[in-house]
């Protein structure tokens, strides 16, 4: 692994705004398929005709479903390995803790704790998703001692120098917000080595949105309800960003996507996240554990991470 590949944050003191120490930094990419790497969970379902099933309605079923099983605590690991086109190359361990509540009133909460490289163990971004509105996100830097809350701009930035930006992890759930589905085929996508039947979907940004990509692809399985293959189009309607599950797994008896691969098709970066580990804490994680104000102070050890 070259080190000089891997990603550093800082907070940048001439403008305020959070940057990283890598040349040619990965363009964000608002992906569909974020939807499943921040869950990073997919419920079983039966299968259901596209006949019976609008474009619309495919995606909300597919939310829906993912919104059922991320009810309550949920703590990951995750490793995410960047290649970059000059031939360099970073590897960053994570772990994440979400909490999600059945009362739509209240906000859906998610922290990711930099455990690996050493550099920037210790860093810690959280994002706030309330039922409607935009997503509040921060990053603590444990040399300043303090969070930073990052604005627009600054969610667009790259997060630990992959393919995705904090705004893909901290807001992914605004998708269904953010574009409308039209049901264009079916297909097959095959992950490591099977293949499963997908309804493909052709999403449009809605006139108001504020989204990165226009145009979108997803390939969503018939069998369990989440995107195996995702596709983003830029303003010129030139494919960019490509997404894939390559592994599947098990997570209390629900299949989960053990490993996915996204690639900028035009800069020639990708990105492969691995979830090591999916796990339920003892008991509900305490809402001041998402406190922006106590991030200095969190512990990880008293989650086993």
């Amino acid at each position: 692994m070259n080190l000089p590949g891997r990603m550093i944050p800082t907070l940048s003191r001439k403008k305020g705004t959070i940057t990283h120490n890598r040349r040619g930094m990965m363009k964000k990419s608002k992906l569909l398929a974020l939807v499943t790497v921040a869950l990073g969970v997919v419920v079983l379902g039966g299968v259901v005709y596209a006949a019976d099933l609008t474009g619309n309605q495919i995606l909300h079923k597919m939310i829906d479903h993912q919104d059922e099983i991320m009810g309550g605590s949920l703590i990951m690991t995750m490793k995410l390995e960047n290649v970059y086109s000059d031939g360099t190359s970073g590897e960053t361990v994570f772990a994440g803790m979400g909490k999600r509540s059945t009362d739509p009133s209240v906000p859906d909460k998610s922290l990711v704790y930099y455990k690996e490289p050493e550099d920037v163990a210790g860093t810690i971004f959280l994002a706030i998703k309330p039922d409607e509105g935009d997503s509040r996100m921060w990053l603590y830097l444990p040399a300043l001692g303090s969070a930073k809350e990052l604005v627009s701009e600054e969610q667009e930035q790259s997060f630990a120098g992959s393919t995705f930006s904090y705004k893909d992890i901290g807001s992914a759930s605004s998708v269904e917000d953010d574009y409308d589905a039209e049901l264009i085929g079916e297909e097959a996508v095959t992950v490591d080595g099977k293949s499963y039947d997908c309804y493909v979907l052709k999403l449009t940004a809605k006139p108001d949105a504020n989204v990165d990509y226009p145009t979108q692809k997803l390939w969503v399985s018939k069998d369990f309800w989440t995107s195996l293959k995702g596709e983003s189009y830029n303003e010129d309607g030139k494919l960019e960003i490509t997404m894939e599950v390559v592994k599947l797994g098990k997570f209390e008896g629900n299949v989960v996507p053990d490993e996915m691969f996204s690639k900028n098709v035009i800069e020639g970066n990708s990105s492969r996240m691995i979830f090591l580990e999916r796990k339920r804490p003892a008991s509900e994680i305490p809402d001041s554990v998402f406190d922006a104000n106590n991030l200095a102070s969190f512990d990880p050890s008293a989650y086993g991470l």
